[in-house]
């Protein structure tokens, strides 16, 4: 009987560059898909928690563009899931004191009881997924993710001045 190849199964290519670029994209989907079915006895999205974990942790009050800029969500996406998540009553907005066309955002009350539900079973999830790496590992991984977003932007700006 004949193997069935799964879908998640690394495809090798002669250029092995591609073929790590590949795997690094492919993992990067099937990370979003699990999130996904994660959070989804929790909020809508993993960027909803993205937002609200940022707010938690903020050291001062944060704007939608700060926001935004921490979590690389695109600035036309960010209004959008501020408006649907401060209609689900997770967030407020509030006038900034010095700019009325600037608001701060934070976390109700609602949105801070549902962080501190989710939180902790979010680490443990995380957790339980890298348990196969040791510590020098996940700081190589970190270092490499760290390396190649560089060079991405690098490339990005380069591209932008052709």
């Amino acid at each position: 009987m004949k193997k069935k190849k799964q879908h998640n199964q690394i495809v090798h290519f002669e250029d092995k560059e591609h073929e790590a670029l590949m795997g690094i994209w492919w993992t990067g989907i099937l990370l979003r898909k699990s999130a996904k079915r994660f959070f989804s006895n929790y909020l809508s999205s993993e960027v909803q928690f993205n937002i609200m974990i940022v707010l938690k942790y903020a050291e001062k009050e944060m704007t939608q563009n700060e926001i935004s800029e921490q979590l690389l969500v695109d600035k036309s996406n960010i209004t959008g899931l501020i408006d649907r998540m401060e209609t689900a009553g997770l967030l407020r907005r509030t006038e900034a004191p010095n700019d009325r066309r600037c608001h701060h955002i934070e976390l109700t009350e609602a949105g801070r009881e549902i962080i501190d539900k989710v939180e902790q079973p979010y680490r443990n999830y995380v957790k339980n997924l890298m348990r196969i790496f040791n510590p020098q590992e996940i700081a190589n991984i970190t270092d490499y993710m760290a390396r190649l977003q560089q060079a991405v932007s690098e490339e990005n700006i380069t591209a932008l001045s052709r």
